[in-house]
């Protein structure tokens, strides 16, 4: 069928700058190890397995920060709005650089521009150690390096993203993507038991306990920087073809408006981050407030919610290729929604708890499908552009739902805030269970 979203490329011509490069064979041999399980097919390539375990470590101090500062910046201010405005700052950037950043990677060498944005996130974690230990950290302090450590993620996430392909087989992708869910929520699991225990560590002091943590972030930037060295991805950068960004954002949309399931799709990881992922900007004003818990609470709490995630990843890495992921899609926001209710209004910690671990399952579920289901509906040459929606859709409006949702908890109340975001996304869930064709490809039954 004739495309009408793009220019095709010549034939014997290069392909054009969007299109991702997939090689039957990588740059390194096949490692002959867990051959029989589906499940970690990927690690069967030696350069995507020092990748994963080099990023899983670099992400497990990523998620100690991210606990750390939550807590700091909620003993500053007190304030719900502080928490939406941090979560705000260092999502923007993804927002209005992403589409950018995405054109640039196919130009460049990804795995030297990964490697200077580690240096640059090792900088900020050091920063925040150094504040934090001479006692001159503010809230401007962390607004500032929020903002610089978005810039760096808007280029660091499309370059990281596109490097998957080029680690592993195409037959092999789909797991491979999994894998990398399932690494980053491992991160997600870990990072707050390692904050716990740091801070458990330094209870006579919580603030150098804080230090700690930071700087304990800075250490594990060393581990993906030489993970980074050692592999050799098998990229081509690409040359430019003359086409313009305009267009080029263009043959994305309009393949977008005229698939009907690919525009819902992008739509669905907008209401779901909007407002199913409130809870998680707010939780430590719900440990706080809520739950009355301390910093070794708040950081319990994430645990359970990484635990989830990482399920949820595991069981959609594991899943046939012959299941419906639209299904896992419509009942993931169904139990995202009902979970995100009843965490509102839960004044007890082990429900809370339970109720964040199917919280966090279902919401990995929903994305690993939606990425999945966007990453097959695209055509080759039209793939990098829809991928690129897709990170603005998810990424790219976390902030601003962050935000809102921020400033809507010092009205009315962090646990009732969750709920209002709850009802909302319930109300998307029930619309597709009864218009499941919605996420269908025209023609296709069972779905």
């Amino acid at each position: 069928m004739t495309d009408r979203y793009a220019k095709p490329p010549e034939p014997q011509a290069p392909l054009p700058a969007d299109t991702p490069t997939y090689e039957a064979d990588v740059s390194s041999p096949p490692r002959r190890v867990l051959r029989g399980l589906r499940t970690f097919e990927s690690f069967r390539h030696r350069d995507y397995t020092y990748f994963f375990a080099g990023a899983l470590l670099s992400n497990i101090g990523t998620w100690t920060q991210t606990v750390a500062l939550g807590w700091v910046i909620y003993a500053l201010t007190s304030s719900s709005s502080s928490l939406g405005i941090v979560n705000f700052l260092s999502g923007i950037p993804i927002f209005f650089l992403t589409l950018l950043a995405g054109s640039l990677v196919d130009h460049m060498d990804r795995r030297t521009l990964l490697i200077w944005a580690q240096v640059v996130m090792m900088a900020q974690a050091a920063a925040f150690a150094y504040l934090n230990h001479t006692g001159h950290i503010t809230i401007g302090w962390i607004y500032a390096l929020t903002l610089a450590g978005g810039v760096v993620s808007a280029f660091m996430f499309p370059a990281w993203q596109a490097m998957v392909p080029d680690l592993v087989p195409r037959s092999s992708l789909l797991n491979a993507v999994a894998l990398s869910s399932a690494q980053f929520n491992a991160a997600r699991l870990v990072g707050p038991m390692v904050t716990a225990a740091i801070m458990a560590a330094f209870a006579a002091n919580e603030s150098l306990g804080i230090t700690m943590v930071f700087s304990f972030n800075a250490l594990s930037f060393l581990f993906v920087i030489w993970a980074l060295a050692v592999i050799r991805p098998n990229q081509e950068v690409q040359r430019r073809n003359g086409e313009s960004a305009r267009r080029t954002l263009g043959a994305g949309l309009a393949y977008a408006r005229d698939h009907t399931h690919v525009a819902m799709h992008l739509l669905t990881a907008t209401m779901l981050v909007i407002f199913g992922m409130p809870f998680m900007t707010l939780l430590p004003a719900i440990a706080v407030d809520t739950l009355g818990l301390g910093s070794a609470g708040y950081s319990s709490l994430m645990v359970f919610n990484g635990l989830g995630a990482l399920a949820g990843a595991l069981a959609v890495a594991s899943l046939p290729r012959s299941v419906r992921r639209e299904r896992i899609i419509r009942g993931g926001l169904l139990i995202m929604a009902l979970g995100s209710v009843a965490l509102g209004f839960s004044h007890s910690y082990l429900l809370s708890s339970v109720l964040l671990v199917v919280l966090g399952a279902a919401f990995l579920a929903c994305v690993s499908s939606i990425n999945t289901n966007l990453q097959t509906a695209a055509p080759n040459h039209l793939r990098g552009r829809i991928m690129a929606l897709f990170v603005v859709a998810f990424m790219g409006m976390m902030p601003f739902g962050s935000l809102a949702f921020g400033a809507l908890g010092d009205v009315i109340g962090s646990g009732w805030a969750v709920v209002g975001g709850g009802v909302v996304l319930l109300g998307w869930a029930l619309f597709l269970q009864l218009r499941p064709g919605l996420l269908c490809p025209r023609g296709t039954a069972d779905c």
